[in-house]
C-alpha cells in the first residue's frame, strides 16, 4: 500500500481537477491511502468530502512563490506518511517542488502533465525545479517529445502514461432519450462545445463559424461554464453578442452537466476549438462514446484523432474549413474509431496498474 497525496490548488471543475479525483478514488479502491490537498470551498474539496476521500484544506490560493506553503505541507505530508505526491497543474511546479525541497525529497513527486507546454522552458530556475520531479508523465507521445525538445529534463523521469478513462461496454441511451433527459431539441444537428468558457478553448471562433452557416435546422450547444474564481467576462460578452443575432435562438448554454454520457449521444457533432490542447479529454470521451469529433489540428485532440480515428482535424484559423469538416463529420465521411486499441491504451484500470508499477514503484 502506497501513501499518496493529490495537490490540487484551483477553485475550477474541469477536467484537470475531475482526473485528479477520479485518480485518486481509485487508487484508494486498490487499497493505497490518499489525501487531496485542496483549497476551502473548491469544488475539488467538495467532491472530496462526497467521495469520502480524505482532505487537507488550504485556506487561501498560493502566490506563484510560497516557500511557506511549500513547508508546511512537506511537514505535514511527512508526519501523515504520505511519500508520494502528485499534481496535474503545471501553476503548481514550484510549490510541488518546494515541497520536495523542505520534505529533503522523503515525499517523491510526479506530475501528470494535462497542461500545454508553451514553448522554450529551459532557464536554470526551471531546470533546477525539475530536478526534484521523480517522474514527468505525459497523456500522448508528442508530449513526451515535446519536453524532451523543451526543456532539461531526464529521459529516465519520462513516462508515458495518459489519464484514464472507465469504459461502458454497454451504454444504454440512444439520442433521442438523450436530448429529452437533457432538454434539447429533438430534431435537427445539434453541435457541441464542451469545456470551461474562456478565450482559450474559442467558444468567439465557434460561434463566428456558427453565424455563418445557412442551415437553419442546426443548434449550437455550449456546455461548460466559467471558471469559478475569475470574472466572467469573456461568458457575459459573447452571450450578448450572440443575443443580438438571428441565429442566437439556435444556442443553448447549457452549463455544466455531470451526465456526459448524455451530452455525448444527444450531440451530432462535438467541436474541440481550442489551440494546442493538451491531452483533450472530451475528445477521448466523445471517441469512447462514438461521438464524431472536430479538432483544431494541432495537440491533444490532433493526435487522438490521427491514432484513434473517430473524427477530422481543421485548419485552426480558418472558419470556412471548420464548417465544411462539420458537414463531411454529418454524411458520415471520416474514420471509424478504433475502439478496441482506444480501451488498451486508455483503459482506467490499465492506467492505475501503469501508476503503481511505473510510477510508484
Amino acid at each position: 500500500m502506497k501513501h499518496i497525496a493529490y495537490l490540487c490548488l484551483s477553485h475550477g471543475w474541469g477536467g484537470l481537477e475531475m482526473n485528479q479525483i477520479r485518480n485518486a478514488k481509485a487508487m484508494q479502491d486498490r487499497g493505497h491511502a490518499v489525501l487531496i490537498l485542496g483549497l476551502y470551498n473548491s469544488m475539488v474539496i467538495k467532491e472530496a468530502q462526497q467521495l469520502h476521500l480524505p482532505f487537507f484544506i488550504v485556506r487561501k490560493k498560493p502566490s506563484y512563490y510560497n516557500w511557506l506553503l511549500g513547508f508546511e505541507l512537506a511537514q505535514l505530508l511527512i508526519q501523515k506518511g504520505y511519500r508520494e505526491l502528485i499534481f496535474r497543474n503545471n501553476r503548481e511546479m514550484s510549490l510541488a517542488a518546494s515541497i520536495s525541497f523542505f520534505a529533503r525529497k522523503k515525499v517523491r513527486v510526479h506530475y501528470f502533465m494535462e497542461m500545454a507546454f508553451g514553448g522554450k522552458k529551459k532557464q536554470w530556475f526551471r531546470t533546477l525545479r525539475y530536478t526534484f520531479f521523480t517522474t514527468w508523465n505525459c497523456p500522448l507521445p508528442y508530449l513526451a517529445d515535446q519536453v524532451l525538445e523543451n526543456a532539461s529534463i531526464s529521459l529516465k523521469k519520462i513516462r508515458r502514461i495518459p489519464s484514464g478513462i472507465a469504459f461502458q461496454d454497454h451504454i444504454e441511451i440512444d439520442r433521442l432519450d438523450a436530448r429529452q433527459e437533457l432538454g434539447w431539441p429533438t430534431q435537427g444537428n445539434i453541435i457541441g462545445v464542451v469545456g470551461r468558457i474562456d478565450p482559450k478553448k474559442r467558444q468567439d471562433f465557434v460561434w463566428e463559424m456558427f453565424a455563418m452557416r445557412p442551415q437553419e435546422n442546426e443548434y449550437l450547444v455550449f456546455v461548460g461554464s466559467s471558471t469559478a474564481d475569475e470574472a466572467p467576462d469573456f461568458e457575459e460578452q459573447l452571450r450578448l453578442k450572440i443575443a443580438a443575432h438571428p441565429k442566437g435562438k439556435n444556442v443553448i448554454w447549457a452549463g455544466f452537466q455531470n451526465n456526459m454520457v448524455a451530452v455525448y449521444k444527444a450531440t451530432d457533432v462535438l467541436i474541440m476549438p481550442a489551440i494546442n490542447e493538451t491531452f483533450g479529454m472530451a475528445t477521448l470521451e466523445a471517441q469512447q462514446a462514438n461521438c464524431p469529433v472536430v479538432g483544431s489540428n494541432n495537440g491533444g485532440t490532433a493526435a487522438l484523432i490521427e491514432l484513434y480515428g473517430g473524427g477530422l482535424t481543421f485548419e485552426y484559423d480558418h472558419l470556412e474549413d471548420l464548417s465544411m469538416k462539420i458537414n463531411e463529420l454529418f454524411k458520415g465521411a471520416f474514420p471509424a474509431v478504433q475502439t478496441d486499441l482506444l480501451k488498451q491504451h486508455f483503459r482506467f484500470e490499465r492506467v492505475c496498474e501503469r501508476i503503481e508499477n511505473e510510477v510508484l514503484n
